[in-house]
């Protein structure tokens, strides 16, 4: 998830690490999660994480590590290769030391289809509000095969894809989406809504858009 400068200078300003805001908006994400998607869990359920490499997967890592605690099988899936940020980095590693299953996409695209096929639900930690490029291959392949997945379910799960921050595959200035942009049943925005949240067209998309607080007034 990319969070403006003055997110990052207010956050320092009240003494609130980067590192704690993720922690933040990891855990109350999986709160809504877990809270919204009671109705679709049993004793223990299939949950696929799609991860960045940046710090929205770095919160998808955090909501991994939630749901594990609450006894959910969870797989991590790498969407856009290894993490790169620091405090994204630090969150798979906790993950991985408790043996959870972490599938890079790009080298192993051809399992995802039977990984997600059972899911109960399926988060979109992917991109944050800061995305204003072109999804790569492999992330494309990801996008569509959560929307493929969702809209095989749609009639059984209402509440089957979660984005968080913003869906993967929309522009976080001006909303204009990506071809195979993620439909999310609902998006969890971050600390207050951004400008992108407010335009109309982005609905479709974003769904039910709930927003959490991360720490910052």
């Amino acid at each position: 998830m990319q969070r403006n400068e003055r997110n990052r200078k207010k956050a320092d300003e009240e003494g609130l690490s980067y590192r704690q805001m993720m922690e933040n908006a990891g855990t109350a994400a999986a709160k809504v999660i877990f809270e919204k998607s009671k109705d679709s869990f049993s004793d223990k359920n299939n949950i696929v994480i799609f991860c960045g490499k940046g710090n929205n997967g770095g919160d998808g890592f955090v909501v991994g590590r939630y749901l594990l605690e609450r006894n959910q099988n969870v797989t991590m899936v790498l969407a856009d290769g290894q993490p790169k940020t620091e405090d994204a980095i630090a969150n798979a590693a906790i993950l991985s030391a408790r043996g959870i299953s972490m599938i890079d996409a790009e080298k192993h695209l051809e399992i995802l289809p039977q990984a997600i096929k059972n899911a109960s639900v399926i988060i979109d930690a992917i991109y944050g509000t800061g995305f204003h490029g072109n999804l790569n291959d492999t992330v494309r392949m990801c996008a569509r095969l959560i929307n493929e997945t969702a809209k095989e379910e749609k009639s059984r799960m209402k509440n089957k894809v979660f984005s968080l921050d913003i869906p993967t595959g929309l522009n976080g200035d001006y909303g204009q989406p990506d071809v195979d942009t993620v439909i999310a049943d609902k998006t969890i925005v971050f600390h207050r809504l951004k400008p992108v949240h407010k335009l109309k067209e982005v609905i479709k998309f974003c769904g039910e858009i709930i927003v959490v607080g991360i720490g910052i007034d």
